[in-house]
């Protein structure tokens, strides 16, 4: 697992907002699915299939609000004899406010309890989707980031508890990354905003440092944003550990030698660690040309540096790893090749026989018992 942390500036504006918030929760949404099943739905439908305690004028007021919200449409519609037309035009000439009462109430005496609805495209996905868009307006906080991993910029918007004025706040024209998310929707964790209207002025709050952090493991990878060790944003990246990794290591090469065709760190032989994986600290990781706080990555491969190395590392391995008495040629050739298969990947080393190994080790003054169980086969043959 891989965890890249570092501090960065989030912009906070004030801004009037009107917005529509998808929710999974809503008495309207068994409606939508009702009338998907049915093909149409009337009031009656409305009343019998769902809610047997409701009249049935209270079912056609239900869907006339998710008709006059797009989710339905209706074959409810007035029809004006030509002595109400003249009647209308004559009215408008004299009053405005008359003549819409007037269309009111002729609407009203021509609605129709027995009309049909039957789903738009919005109440058809809705049904799909088992959802249904609230809709408020307000004045809210609109927090801004401008990371690069971060492409829609707002990365939470919270109703404002009170609302600010100019008083050691700036009024600025709303930031074009807020402005460009208009008629858009937003996702926030698992919630989805609509944001349908926004003000072209705001104020400018003070902005707050959070902590962005890429957490990778095996193939997910999760960005996350937090104040205060509060989760402000989250989302996926597509991105798997093994590339990040990569990707960091080779950002670190002045701090070490590295070979990126074998993705491994170039090791001169050390005897106090043999260890083919180990744990490396990068003081200045780099991802995307953007710098993270310092960082250690577990289970990097190491490798020797170059042949003579390598050498010197397997004949070290085989030192350590003897645990055993090797009866004959065949068992400890077995032995052998089976220390080597980490080296031989990467250079082509000498695997010795077992008295090859045994002269080795001769030469050494902390192999008495490795050489013993190297040689006592031959002593007992002896």
């Amino acid at each position: 697992m891989i965890l890249l942390q570092k501090k960065i500036d989030i912009e906070i504006y004030q801004v009037e907002l009107a917005m529509k918030i998808k929710a999974k929760q809503s008495p309207f949404i068994s409606v939508l699915i009702l009338a998907q099943e049915l093909g149409k739905i009337s009031p009656e439908d409305l009343r019998k299939n769902l809610l047997p305690s409701l009249p049935a004028k209270a079912c056609y007021n239900l869907l006339k609000r998710l008709e006059q919200q797009r989710y339905l449409d209706s074959d409810d519609r007035p029809d004006f004899t030509d002595e109400q037309i003249e009647d209308i035009f004559r009215m408008h000439n004299r009053s405005f406010e008359k003549t819409e009462k007037y269309l009111d109430n002729l609407a009203n005496a021509s609605r129709n309890i027995d009309a049909c609805f039957t789903l738009t495209v919005s109440g058809e996905q809705s049904a799909i989707d088992k959802s249904y868009w609230i809709g408020e307006k307000g004045i809210y906080n609109v927090y801004v980031s401008h990371s690069k991993f971060i492409q829609q910029h707002i990365i939470k918007i919270e109703k404002a508890e009170r609302a600010e004025d100019d008083r050691g706040n700036r009024i600025i024209n709303t930031p074009r990354e807020i402005l460009q998310f208009e008629n858009q929707i937003l996702t926030f964790n698992t919630n989805e905003i609509l944001i349908e209207g926004v003000e072209q002025k705001c104020f400018q709050l003070k902005s707050e440092i959070c902590v962005l952090e890429i957490h990778s493991k095996e193939n997910e990878s999760t960005l996350k944003l937090l104040n205060d060790n509060q989760l402000l944003f989250q989302t996926n990246l597509d991105l798997v550990e093994s590339d990040l990794q990569e990707q960091v290591l080779f950002s670190a090469s002045s701090e070490f030698e590295y070979h990126a065709d074998h993705n491994a760190i170039l090791t001169p032989f050390s005897k106090d660690n043999t260890s083919l994986k180990r744990t490396v600290r990068i003081t200045t990781p780099l991802f995307k040309r953007v710098s993270f706080d310092p960082v250690e990555l577990e289970n990097v491969t190491h490798i020797p540096k170059d042949k003579y190395n390598a050498d010197l590392w397997y004949v070290e391995l085989l030192y350590k790893n003897i645990d055993r008495y090797f009866l004959d040629e065949n068992s400890f050739a077995e032995f052998a090749s089976e220390i080597a298969k980490p080296i031989l990947q990467f250079y082509k080393v000498n695997i010795p026989k077992r008295n090859e190994l045994g002269e080795m080790f001769s030469e050494r003054g902390d192999a008495f018992y490795q050489t013993a169980k190297l040689e006592t086969i031959d002593y007992l043959i002896y």
